[in-house]
């Protein structure tokens, strides 16, 4: 889940007369909904060489949203989604890494999705990677495929599945999502460098196994024009066998939190501004087994973006920046998380109802 997504919807149809909302999920729901919740989180860890998919949707009565953190809404019934995603993430370059720094990547991603039910939206992710190191050469390429399966729920008197209509008071109640996603090895490992050697593992735009990964969300109106969004993910990647090595990048653990504000809205016009807060954790690579040094850590971002919808139609453009950081050997470290001079991404999305 790598390539920076991110979705937005337009308005879904309301019903303003009064609350109708579905039965509660049945305990034996929630319970299986809890074991597969644990189980990926006990098997799904991350890297982090690549962009993120994050989920959002908005409309133009409903709740805010954010261009990284994961909102809990899912798309509507029968509706198609589509997306382009870039996302530009210059590196520091380090003296000790001279003179092969990693100098520049850029994840590119095309989205598709559907509302299959009110509560359970399919997307896929291709991204399109492109990676530079000096010295090395420019490495650029199709990544791995990503297919995702979304779950929207709510808490009204109840746990409660999402309707397919919800009033602009149903709108206010805390929803939740619920996520899972699995790459599949569509991106190549064995592109080779202008010196006609295998880029190192973390220069592919392939990883070269599937890897799952599991999402929680939660999303709450604070008033009409402001709305709150947190959300955890975890995923995980397995050992691959490159053409020089065995590697398997570590995990990595994403708490996001997000305040939007509808700062200005006029008939189907609506533009709205983000703050976030992204902790990323990531475990030490390994290589045949062995952790590596001058790899892993944590980080915490801090990002501002903007959104305009127009009906269906969506344009977000942010920035994201490293305020705090431990890296493990940090001093060895370049062109990984937290050593950016800045995370930037614009995303245009167009959504319509069958």
């Amino acid at each position: 889940m790598r390539a920076g997504t991110h979705i937005d919807r337009c308005g879904r149809s309301r019903d303003l007369r009064h609350k109708t909302g579905p039965s509660p999920v049945p305990t034996s729901g929630i319970l299986a909904l809890t074991a597969l919740g644990a189980a990926l989180l006990v098997s799904a860890p991350a890297h982090a060489h690549h962009g993120v998919a994050s989920l959002g949707v908005a409309g133009p009565e409903g709740p805010g949203t954010a261009l990284e953190t994961t909102s809990a809404m899912p798309l509507p019934r029968l509706a198609v989604f589509g997306m382009l995603k870039t996302e530009l993430v210059p590196f520091q370059h380090r003296s000790h890494a001279e003179p092969e720094n990693k100098s520049l990547s850029s994840f590119n991603t095309a989205a598709l999705g559907f509302g299959v039910l009110p509560w359970l939206s399919a997307y896929v992710f291709q991204p399109y990677n492109l990676k530079v190191q000096d010295g090395v050469g420019a490495n650029s390429g199709p990544g791995d495929t990503n297919v995702m399966l979304s779950l929207g729920a709510k808490w009204d008197e109840g746990l409660r599945l999402v309707p397919e209509k919800e009033s602009l008071d149903e709108l206010a109640d805390l929803h939740v999502g619920l996520w899972v996603s699995l790459t599949l090895p569509a991106g190549p490992t064995n592109e080779l460098d202008d010196r006609g050697q295998p880029f190192a593992p973390d220069m592919q735009t392939g990883f070269g196994e599937p890897s799952p990964a599991f999402g929680l969300s939660l999303l709450k109106q604070a008033s009409e024009d402001f709305t709150w969004l947190g959300e955890i993910n975890y995923q995980h990647f397995f050992m691959h066998r490159y053409p020089t090595t065995v590697y398997r990048f570590g995990g990595e653990t994403r708490v996001n939190t997000a305040l939007a504000w509808r700062a200005y809205a006029a008939g189907r016009f609506r533009a709205d501004v983000s703050g976030e807060l992204c902790f990323l954790h990531l475990q030490r690579d390994q290589e045949r087994g062995t952790d590596l040094e001058a790899s892993g850590g944590s980080i915490l971002y801090a990002g501002l973006g903007v959104r305009a919808s127009y009906a269906g139609f969506s344009a977000a453009l942010g920035a994201r920046y490293a305020v705090a950081k431990s890296l493990n050997e940090q001093a060895d470290q370049q062109g990984s998380e937290g050593l950016e001079m800045l995370r930037v991404s614009l995303a245009l999305s167009y959504s319509i109802g069958l």
